[in-house]
């Protein structure tokens, strides 16, 4: 198999997002009624309702008011982020108006998805649009996180930067278990739940795509509520759409009808999710085409769970979210203290082990060949104590090797970093700067990573180079050994460190 070049910097310093200040254009496109403009100097300006997005080649700023985003002075969010800062790594989803990547964002050490968006085209740009004003300056954590976005000019497309579920979707876990058990679905229920409360309740929103492959998990069974391409704002909690927008599978009988609707239609979205993850099919017969499917909605009787197959905290809560008349649908917030829910609150399952099923052996390399090297750097930046916690990483059989003297054992290789630690602390600091990140699986099961990058002695430390402590660079390459112990934990078999 060949090694897997990552292209990885995983030391960076995390920063700060400093307002973003971009020169006067030189001329401006219209397009679309208005509510974009294109500009020379590669900014990408998207008008809404009273506010400004400008996309740049470094990052987005959002302006509130009529007041242009040059003016820093006025109320603005930022968000600082580049192509430069994103390692792409692989494709890991494709559809009709978007590109989904795996990428690694270096100042925060983790991988994060770009989603990558043709902004010329009308109702791409809206749907790009209706992810970033839910997403943008939320904190809410049942929501996938919204990191940033640029503008990239060559091609015309504008990337989203969002938080990375590395579990895959309720479809994904569908199609690989067949079915999901009650308790992990009332984990995962009560987690979308917190996320529509606030959806509905703070933002508004109508997130009218609510289906198995917009919930995301992550392989510690956190869910997260995804892809707000098509939902809509109302003015107050009252309010109500009119629009015929949404996956027709998932769409409740209003809505069918083109009668109004408002949260409530999300609610019957969820209860149809769940019916179907729990029979591990869609409950309605889809086979005759989408028409077919409508009048089963509206007309039949709802296909609620089969009395003795499942638990009477189950159907009752399934029963209550796919009540026919809006009206009498409970709220997300109440919802929340259903028994369903309470009941599987006191006696969690364990969704790190369900989640188990999940675990790409691809994407538990990539995860090690970042996780491990950046652990150790970030260790033998800090003080001897902060040293000491490299010891997960090592066995009694561990090999440390620098500049070629070896040292074996746990206690002995920390004893030695402590060492290095302490000497490069009287020069100020030692910091390692990763460029390049190669991976190879071996065949016992062990990965081979390789790490080149700079290495930097410097600082205010007793014996600092240079006016400010600023030391040279030096070229380093570093090998790792790495397999998992019983417990699935990374340990390092054998490590060598050279100057280059």
């Amino acid at each position: 198999m060949p090694s897997k070049k990552l292209f990885l910097d995983i030391t960076s310093p995390r920063r700060t997002s400093p307002k973003v200040v971009v020169p006067e254009p030189s001329f401006n496109v219209n397009h679309a009624g208005g509510s974009l403009k294109v500009t020379e100097n590669g900014s990408f300006n998207v008008y809404s309702t009273s506010q400004e997005y400008k996309f740049t080649p470094e990052g987005l700023v959002r302006k509130k008011g009529r007041a242009t985003v040059e003016d820093v002075d006025n109320d603005q969010l930022s968000y600082k982020i580049s192509e430069k800062d994103v390692r792409i790594i692989r494709t890991i989803g494709r559809g009709a108006s978007s590109v989904v990547y795996k990428a690694f964002l270096a100042r925060c050490g983790k991988f994060v998805a770009i989603k990558r968006i043709n902004c010329f085209e009308r109702e791409k740009r809206h749907q790009m649009m209706n992810d970033i004003k839910a997403l943008c300056n939320v904190t809410e954590p049942t929501l996938v996180q919204f990191i940033g976005a640029y503008h990239a000019p060559e091609n015309g497309q504008i990337a989203l930067v969002l938080e990375y579920m590395n579990g895959g979707s309720l479809a994904d876990i569908l199609q690989k278990r067949g079915s999901i058990p009650e308790d992990v679905l009332s984990v995962t229920t009560a987690q979308v739940l917190q996320g529509l409360s606030y959806l509905h309740r703070y933002k508004h929103m109508v997130h009218r795509d609510i289906k198995p492959a917009n919930i995301l998990l992550d392989l510690s069974g956190v869910a997260k509520i995804a892809d707000f391409g098509i939902s809509t704002f109302v003015d107050n909690t009252m309010a109500v759409c009119h629009t015929f927008t949404g996956t027709v599978t998932y769409m409740s009988p209003e809505r069918i009808n083109s009668r109004p609707y408002s949260f409530p239609a999300d609610i019957w979205s969820l209860g149809l999710i769940l019916l179907e993850c729990a029979n591990g099919k869609y409950p309605y017969d889809a086979s005759d085409g989408p028409l077919q499917l409508m009048l089963q909605v509206v007309e039949e009787p709802v296909p609620l769970p089969q009395e003795g197959a499942f638990s009477a905290e189950f159907r009752s809560f399934v029963a209550a979210c796919m009540q026919k008349d809006p009206f009498r649908r409970p709220t997300a917030e109440g919802l929340l203290s259903h028994p369903f829910i309470l009941k599987h609150t006191r006696r969690r399952p364990d969704m790190r082990s369900f989640m188990r099923c999940m675990e790409d052996p691809e994407s538990i390399q990539e995860q090690m060949a970042v996780d491990v090297p950046g652990q150790f750097y970030r260790a033998m930046s800090e003080s001897r104590d902060g040293v000491a916690s490299t010891s997960s990483l090592y066995t009694e059989d561990s090999m440390y090797t620098n500049e070629g003297v070896s040292t074996r054992g746990r206690a002995a290789i920390v004893q030695r970093l402590q060492g290095l630690a302490e000497l490069h602390a009287a020069f100020g600091s030692g910091t390692h700067q990763t460029d390049t990140i190669d991976s190879q699986p071996i065949q016992d099961g062990g990965l081979l990573v390789h790490v080149m990058g700079h290495f930097r002695v410097g600082g205010s430390g007793p014996l600092a180079l240079g006016p400010q402590g600023a030391g040279p660079d030096s070229l380093f390459s570093e090998v790792f050994l790495i397999y998992r112990d019983k417990q699935g934990q990374p340990t390092i078999r054998n490590q060598l460190f050279r100057l280059l």
